[in-house]
Protein backbone atom coordinates (compact mmCIF):
# COMPACT_ATOMS: atom_id res chain seq x y z
CA UNK A 1 0.00 0.00 0.00
CA UNK A 2 2.73 2.38 0.54
CA UNK A 3 4.52 1.45 -2.56
CA UNK A 4 1.28 2.69 -4.26
CA UNK A 5 0.99 5.71 -2.43
CA UNK A 6 4.47 6.97 -3.58
CA UNK A 7 3.85 6.05 -7.15
CA UNK A 8 0.86 8.16 -7.11
CA UNK A 9 2.74 10.91 -5.41
CA UNK A 10 5.44 10.67 -7.64
CA UNK A 11 3.82 10.37 -11.00
CA UNK A 12 2.27 13.91 -10.83
CA UNK A 13 6.00 15.83 -10.25
CA UNK A 14 7.21 14.40 -13.11
CA UNK A 15 4.53 15.61 -15.07
CA UNK A 16 4.43 18.82 -13.76
CA UNK A 17 8.39 18.74 -14.17
CA UNK A 18 7.80 18.50 -18.06
CA UNK A 19 5.23 20.62 -18.82
CA UNK A 20 7.79 23.56 -17.12
CA UNK A 21 9.25 22.70 -20.21
CA UNK A 22 7.21 22.51 -22.65
CA UNK A 23 7.30 24.70 -25.23
CA UNK A 24 4.58 24.04 -27.92
CA UNK A 25 5.48 26.48 -30.79
CA UNK A 26 8.96 25.98 -30.46
CA UNK A 27 9.52 29.83 -30.17
CA UNK A 28 11.90 29.58 -27.61
CA UNK A 29 9.27 30.45 -24.42
CA UNK A 30 7.53 27.71 -22.64
CA UNK A 31 4.30 27.46 -22.80
CA UNK A 32 3.89 28.52 -18.93
CA UNK A 33 5.77 31.63 -19.54
CA UNK A 34 3.25 32.14 -22.79
CA UNK A 35 0.41 31.71 -20.45
CA UNK A 36 1.95 34.58 -18.27
CA UNK A 37 2.65 36.87 -20.84
CA UNK A 38 -0.84 36.11 -22.20
CA UNK A 39 0.45 34.88 -26.12
CA UNK A 40 -0.37 31.83 -27.52
CA UNK A 41 1.75 29.00 -26.85
CA UNK A 42 0.34 27.27 -29.95
CA UNK A 43 2.03 30.49 -32.24
CA UNK A 44 5.39 31.72 -32.37
CA UNK A 45 4.50 34.83 -33.44
CA UNK A 46 1.31 35.68 -31.24
CA UNK A 47 0.41 39.34 -32.85
CA UNK A 48 1.51 38.11 -36.25
CA UNK A 49 4.16 41.30 -36.96
CA UNK A 50 7.36 39.11 -38.01
CA UNK A 51 8.73 38.39 -35.16
CA UNK A 52 8.70 35.55 -32.36
CA UNK A 53 7.33 36.45 -29.27
CA UNK A 54 10.49 35.19 -27.89
CA UNK A 55 12.50 37.82 -29.80
CA UNK A 56 9.64 40.61 -29.02
CA UNK A 57 10.09 39.40 -25.11
CA UNK A 58 13.84 39.59 -25.24
CA UNK A 59 13.84 42.99 -27.08
CA UNK A 60 11.19 44.66 -25.02
CA UNK A 61 8.46 45.15 -27.62
CA UNK A 62 4.78 43.93 -27.12
CA UNK A 63 4.27 40.29 -28.76
CA UNK A 64 0.41 41.06 -28.31
CA UNK A 65 0.99 44.30 -30.09
CA UNK A 66 1.37 44.21 -34.44
CA UNK A 67 2.22 48.23 -34.23
CA UNK A 68 5.01 47.95 -31.19
CA UNK A 69 7.55 46.16 -33.75
CA UNK A 70 11.41 45.45 -32.98
CA UNK A 71 11.76 47.52 -36.48
CA UNK A 72 9.74 49.21 -38.03
CA UNK A 73 11.47 47.86 -41.14
CA UNK A 74 11.25 44.68 -40.32
CA UNK A 75 14.26 44.29 -40.63
CA UNK A 76 16.01 40.37 -39.01
CA UNK A 77 16.68 40.01 -35.29
CA UNK A 78 19.20 37.88 -33.56
CA UNK A 79 18.90 37.30 -30.27
CA UNK A 80 22.51 36.19 -30.16
CA UNK A 81 24.12 39.09 -31.06
CA UNK A 82 25.75 39.60 -28.06
CA UNK A 83 27.66 36.57 -27.77
CA UNK A 84 29.49 37.49 -30.99
CA UNK A 85 31.98 40.14 -29.42
CA UNK A 86 32.73 43.45 -30.36
CA UNK A 87 35.87 44.54 -32.56
CA UNK A 88 37.52 47.55 -31.90
CA UNK A 89 36.87 49.93 -34.54
CA UNK A 90 41.03 50.33 -34.71
CA UNK A 91 40.89 47.10 -36.17
CA UNK A 92 42.20 47.17 -39.71
CA UNK A 93 39.50 46.52 -42.21
CA UNK A 94 40.14 43.74 -44.81
CA UNK A 95 39.01 40.24 -46.11
CA UNK A 96 38.93 37.79 -43.00
CA UNK A 97 38.00 41.26 -40.52
CA UNK A 98 35.00 41.00 -38.47
CA UNK A 99 33.00 43.64 -39.18
CA UNK A 100 32.79 46.55 -35.89
CA UNK A 101 29.15 46.34 -34.22
CA UNK A 102 27.78 49.34 -36.22
CA UNK A 103 24.85 50.54 -35.09
CA UNK A 104 22.74 53.64 -37.19
CA UNK A 105 19.31 55.51 -37.33
CA UNK A 106 17.40 54.06 -40.15
CA UNK A 107 14.59 55.85 -42.63
CA UNK A 108 11.81 54.59 -40.35
CA UNK A 109 13.87 56.59 -37.51
CA UNK A 110 14.91 53.28 -35.63
CA UNK A 111 18.45 52.50 -34.35
CA UNK A 112 19.60 49.52 -36.61
CA UNK A 113 22.36 47.45 -35.31
CA UNK A 114 23.90 45.37 -38.24
CA UNK A 115 24.70 42.31 -35.84
CA UNK A 116 21.25 41.98 -35.87
CA UNK A 117 21.60 40.43 -39.48
CA UNK A 118 24.38 38.07 -38.60
CA UNK A 119 22.77 34.27 -38.12
CA UNK A 120 20.72 33.81 -40.76
CA UNK A 121 22.23 32.01 -43.20
CA UNK A 122 22.43 34.68 -45.93
CA UNK A 123 25.50 37.12 -46.52
CA UNK A 124 24.92 40.46 -46.58
CA UNK A 125 26.02 43.26 -49.02
CA UNK A 126 26.96 46.76 -47.55
CA UNK A 127 26.82 49.67 -49.54
CA UNK A 128 28.12 52.37 -49.12
CA UNK A 129 27.71 55.91 -50.66
CA UNK A 130 26.42 59.69 -50.89
CA UNK A 131 22.99 61.60 -51.93
CA UNK A 132 24.68 63.57 -54.42
CA UNK A 133 27.04 60.72 -56.37
CA UNK A 134 25.15 60.10 -59.43
CA UNK A 135 26.26 56.23 -59.39
CA UNK A 136 25.20 55.67 -56.13
CA UNK A 137 21.50 56.96 -57.20
CA UNK A 138 21.85 54.47 -60.10
CA UNK A 139 22.56 51.62 -58.25
CA UNK A 140 19.41 52.61 -55.98
CA UNK A 141 17.18 52.75 -59.03
CA UNK A 142 17.99 49.93 -60.16
CA UNK A 143 17.72 48.22 -56.75
CA UNK A 144 14.28 49.78 -56.42
CA UNK A 145 12.63 48.90 -60.30
CA UNK A 146 14.97 46.30 -61.02
CA UNK A 147 15.40 48.13 -64.73
CA UNK A 148 19.44 47.84 -65.29
CA UNK A 149 18.89 50.82 -68.12
CA UNK A 150 19.66 52.93 -64.81
CA UNK A 151 22.91 51.25 -64.38
CA UNK A 152 23.90 50.66 -67.86
CA UNK A 153 26.30 53.44 -68.88
CA UNK A 154 28.44 52.59 -66.27
CA UNK A 155 31.89 51.01 -66.78
CA UNK A 156 31.33 48.61 -63.58
CA UNK A 157 28.16 46.86 -64.68
CA UNK A 158 27.77 44.17 -66.68
CA UNK A 159 24.53 42.15 -67.78
CA UNK A 160 25.46 39.24 -65.98
CA UNK A 161 24.89 41.27 -62.63
CA UNK A 162 21.35 41.36 -63.42
CA UNK A 163 20.56 38.92 -61.02
CA UNK A 164 21.56 40.84 -58.29
CA UNK A 165 17.88 42.92 -58.01
CA UNK A 166 16.29 38.66 -57.78
CA UNK A 167 18.36 37.77 -55.05
CA UNK A 168 17.86 40.84 -52.83
CA UNK A 169 13.75 40.55 -53.70
CA UNK A 170 13.27 36.99 -52.70
CA UNK A 171 15.91 37.66 -49.59
CA UNK A 172 18.86 35.54 -50.83
CA UNK A 173 20.96 37.77 -49.81
CA UNK A 174 20.53 41.61 -47.31
CA UNK A 175 21.09 44.25 -48.88
CA UNK A 176 22.20 47.40 -46.72
CA UNK A 177 22.60 50.86 -47.68
CA UNK A 178 24.66 53.07 -45.87
CA UNK A 179 25.24 56.95 -46.65
CA UNK A 180 27.94 58.87 -45.19
CA UNK A 181 27.56 62.82 -46.85
CA UNK A 182 24.07 64.65 -47.77
CA UNK A 183 25.92 67.02 -50.05
CA UNK A 184 29.18 67.46 -51.41
CA UNK A 185 29.73 70.62 -49.17
CA UNK A 186 27.71 70.03 -46.29
CA UNK A 187 28.37 67.41 -43.54
CA UNK A 188 27.68 63.45 -42.95
CA UNK A 189 23.64 62.34 -43.58
CA UNK A 190 21.18 61.87 -41.17
CA UNK A 191 18.02 60.31 -40.60
CA UNK A 192 15.75 62.65 -42.63
CA UNK A 193 18.44 62.04 -45.53
CA UNK A 194 17.76 58.14 -45.18
CA UNK A 195 13.96 58.84 -45.08
CA UNK A 196 14.27 60.85 -48.39
CA UNK A 197 16.41 58.72 -50.40
CA UNK A 198 13.53 55.78 -49.33
CA UNK A 199 11.02 57.79 -50.68
CA UNK A 200 12.89 58.48 -53.93
CA UNK A 201 14.20 54.94 -54.38
CA UNK A 202 11.79 52.62 -52.78
CA UNK A 203 12.67 49.22 -51.88
CA UNK A 204 11.24 48.07 -48.70
CA UNK A 205 13.84 44.72 -48.32
CA UNK A 206 16.62 47.18 -47.87
CA UNK A 207 17.61 49.33 -44.77
CA UNK A 208 19.27 52.78 -45.88
CA UNK A 209 21.28 53.62 -42.62
CA UNK A 210 23.12 57.60 -42.01
CA UNK A 211 26.45 57.00 -41.09
CA UNK A 212 26.54 60.18 -38.70
CA UNK A 213 29.54 60.14 -37.30
CA UNK A 214 31.50 58.24 -40.47
CA UNK A 215 32.55 55.67 -38.53
CA UNK A 216 32.04 53.30 -40.73
CA UNK A 217 33.11 55.43 -43.84
CA UNK A 218 37.01 55.77 -41.76
CA UNK A 219 37.04 52.65 -41.27
CA UNK A 220 36.58 50.62 -44.47
CA UNK A 221 38.68 53.96 -45.64
CA UNK A 222 36.40 54.68 -48.66
CA UNK A 223 37.55 56.68 -51.45
CA UNK A 224 34.81 55.98 -53.90
CA UNK A 225 31.47 55.51 -54.35
CA UNK A 226 29.39 53.42 -54.22
CA UNK A 227 31.69 50.88 -52.47
CA UNK A 228 30.27 47.63 -51.78
CA UNK A 229 31.40 44.76 -49.18
CA UNK A 230 30.51 41.30 -48.88
CA UNK A 231 30.58 39.94 -45.65
CA UNK A 232 29.27 36.59 -44.45
CA UNK A 233 26.19 35.24 -41.88
CA UNK A 234 29.27 35.44 -39.09
CA UNK A 235 29.49 39.98 -40.21
CA UNK A 236 33.09 38.65 -41.42
CA UNK A 237 34.20 40.70 -44.08
CA UNK A 238 34.07 37.82 -47.51
CA UNK A 239 35.27 40.83 -50.07
CA UNK A 240 36.66 43.55 -48.92
CA UNK A 241 37.14 46.64 -50.88
CA UNK A 242 37.50 50.79 -50.25
CA UNK A 243 36.21 52.08 -53.56
CA UNK A 244 33.71 50.90 -56.33
CA UNK A 245 31.72 48.35 -56.12
CA UNK A 246 33.59 45.87 -58.78
CA UNK A 247 34.85 43.21 -56.48
CA UNK A 248 31.42 42.78 -55.13
CA UNK A 249 29.67 42.72 -58.23
CA UNK A 250 31.71 40.18 -59.80
CA UNK A 251 30.82 37.66 -57.28
CA UNK A 252 26.73 38.41 -57.99
CA UNK A 253 26.91 35.19 -60.69
CA UNK A 254 27.91 33.08 -57.23
CA UNK A 255 25.93 34.32 -54.94
CA UNK A 256 24.14 33.50 -52.57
Amino acid sequence: MLWTLTLVVVLPLAACAIDADLDSDGDGLTDQVERELGTNPDEPDSDGDGYSDSDEHLSGTDPLDDDDRIYRGGWPFNSHKDEMGEPDWDTDAEEGAQLPRFQAVDQYGDIVDVYDFAGHGRPMVLDMGTIWCAPCKGMAAYLSTGDPSHVEEYPWWSPEYEGLYDLVQDEEIYWMTVLFSESETSGPADQEDCEGWHEEYPNDKIPVLADTDLMLHEWIGVTSYPVLNLVDDEMVIEIYDDGGPWSVLREVPNLP
